[in-house]
């Protein structure tokens, strides 16, 4: 079996502890695995600007919006996988009161008011928030409320996320989108629509970083709880190096093949350290 030289994981329900947060026990994890000499990514559908967020403290790769916008370990964007031309502009003229996320490198875009789009996500459990607060919920100057569907056909946009109430828009959405093969959605929740450019995925993009850095895709251990984790526990899952964390969906742990324990307990930087431990000896 090859040594593992990156390692890349979901955030919440995965690297994070339950309450969605980094901790002192993660954050000195990451440094004895850099201080090591392997690579870290992050891999997350979150929408992270830098690699400093949450409190990770630089050094880290960052994949965000499900593989659609990587950083490089100094932070730089080292690739964005842009949504088909036109869809964007297309999806904002049909639906031009929904409360849409058009995520590009730079800024998040909606066309709804801060107050409307807060309010879309007022049905939410606490923990649903929490994620959706990092997934450009709301706030900061990365945000541009109030946009025009002109403004929004002029923009590099990477990823739309959306959290629409009600059976009748959520429903009309789920049409247009599915009317579109070359997109597809991918949330993180059945609640949830994330959708990236047909083909990008976090599994996609790990693969990417890899090859970005000098890693074999057999030498990368990825980790992750929930839907939009599939792809990249399904595509690393062959080299043995895919992982699920107990607390996470049947469907992650059928991709992964492996199940380590709770976010709860630290299971995914504790495996990482024991990963280290095994080579090395």
């Amino acid at each position: 079996m090859r040594v593992v030289k990156l390692f890349a994981s979901d955030l919440d329900g995965t690297l994070l502890n339950a309450l969605h947060k980094t901790d002192p026990v993660i954050l000195a994890s990451l440094r004895r695995l850099r201080a090591a000499g392997a690579h870290f990514s992050i891999a997350t559908g979150r929408t992270l600007r830098s690699n400093r967020a949450l409190g990770f403290e630089g050094n880290v790769a960052v994949i965000c919006a499900n593989g659609s916008i990587v950083l490089d370990e100094q932070g730089r964007v080292a690739r964005t996988a842009l949504l088909p031309a036109g869809f964007a502009a297309e999806l904002a003229s049909a639906f031009p009161t929904a409360p849409l996320d058009f995520i590009t490198a730079e800024h998040t875009y909606h066309q709804c008011s801060e107050e409307r789009h807060v309010a879309s996500y007022g049905s939410m459990p606490v923990w649903r928030k929490v994620v959706m607060r990092g997934m450009s919920m709301t706030g900061g100057p990365e945000h541009i409320y109030d946009c025009e569907p002109a403004q929004i056909a002029e923009l590099e946009v990477c990823k739309v996320n959306a959290h629409i109430q009600g059976m009748g828009e959520a429903s009309e959405v789920a049409a247009f989108i599915a009317e579109h093969d070359e997109v597809v959605n991918a949330p993180f929740d059945p609640s949830m629509f994330e959708v990236t450019r047909a083909g990008v995925d976090k599994g996609e993009a790990v693969a990417w970083l890899a090859g970005y850095l000098g890693v074999c895709e057999d030498e990368v251990a990825v980790y992750g709880d929930g839907g939009n984790d599939i792809q990249m526990l399904g595509r690393f899952a062959g080299y043995g190096h895919a992982y699920a964390t107990s607390n996470g969906s049947d469907a992650a742990k059928s991709a992964a093949g492996n199940v380590i324990g709770s976010c709860a307990g630290w299971a995914v930087p504790r495996h990482m350290l024991r990963t280290l431990r095994e080579q090395r000896d």
